[in-house]
């Protein structure tokens, strides 16, 4: 029993000396593995005007056109995605180099498989580079094109997965705002109830103070309630499947909404019920269909009668 005590206290005491051994090794200034932190940086971030995200299955142009982001030159940027990128680009930094083992395999992949990120500061190519990640999207990789050296990348202080926001597909970076509506610019807003016509209502602005038509002595703090769940109405999905635009536009929509902005543009929404589904198919602005929280949804079903003072 005493010798078998013995040994676990030798091969312990081993243990622990190779441990400090190590540890003491790795102290040393010259044994540090140091990594360039500015490796996948720009001078200023601020002048980026242009950011491409290239895979091979899918190609992101987001542009900035002086007063806002475009995708691909056809829609909108969301706002708060495009913030989220620039923190990423900003705050992305190496932690270590992938195992040098495992270095060709990894770039290999990623220049195959992977994201190419450029940034443009006007025609200027400011910056490339490859971003991917591991099977279980738990490391997010990026590659230097030049020295073809790859790193796990981190956020100081966070623990997500880096390349994440590099992999969205242009769906993914659109504005979500249905209407998003200023009461500058507000003319009109019309309601239908396909199946209960007699709870349709329009919305009318006149001199700065909104009335239902209809109904003059309307409860104005449900109206503005409800006007303001329109305005801040946003998409959680948009489906980008040609079938299903064409298939729904052949059916006659449960609800529509149409808001007209004071330069006669009318922005309509028209929504296909599903009560066994938590979320409410919609066709936005004409062609587009996408998915909206059914909790949202309900919040505008309101018909003409729930405006009347009680």
């Amino acid at each position: 029993m005493q010798e078998r005590k013995n040994k676990k206290r030798f091969i312990l005491l081993v243990a622990l000396t190779l441990a400090t051994l190590i540890a003491f090794w790795l102290l040393q200034p010259e044994n540090r593995l140091d990594v360039d932190q500015d490796i996948f940086q720009v001078e200023d971030l601020s002048a980026i005007s242009k950011v491409e995200l290239v895979s091979d299955t899918s190609a992101v142009s987001l542009s900035f056109n002086g007063s806002r982001w475009r995708v691909n030159e056809k829609y909108d940027a969301d706002g708060s995605m495009i913030r989220v990128l620039f923190a990423t680009l900003q705050q992305a930094a190496p932690k270590r180099p992938v195992t040098s083992f495992r270095q060709d395999s990894v770039y290999n992949h990623l220049l195959n498989k992977g994201i190419k990120v450029s940034l443009y500061e006007g025609d200027e190519l400011k910056k490339e580079f490859f971003v991917g990640g591991n099977s279980a999207k738990t490391q997010g990789f990026f590659a230097d094109p030049f020295s073809k050296e790859v790193y796990v990348m981190a956020i100081p202080g966070y623990r997500v997965y880096v390349s994440g926001i590099f992999e969205l597909g242009e769906s993914g970076w659109r504005d979500k705002f249905v209407f998003g509506f200023h009461w500058r610019n507000f003319k009109s807003l019309e309601a239908d109830f396909l199946k209960s016509p007699a709870e349709n209502f329009e919305v009318t602005m006149d001199r700065g103070y909104l009335s239902i038509e209809g109904l003059p002595n309307g409860d104005t703090s449900k109206l503005n309630t409800f006007l303001d769940d329109v305005s801040l109405l946003t998409v959680d999905e948009y489906i980008s499947e040609p079938w299903l635009r064409d298939s729904l536009l052949n059916l006659s929509p449960d609800f529509q909404l149409g808001v007209t902005d004071i330069a006669n543009r009318t922005y309509r929404l028209r929504l296909y019920n599903n009560p066994v589904s938590e979320t409410v198919m919609g066709i936005v602005h004409e062609d587009q269909p996408a998915l909206f929280d059914r909790k949202k949804i309900q919040r505008l079903l309101k018909p003409k009668s729930f405006f009347g003072k009680k």
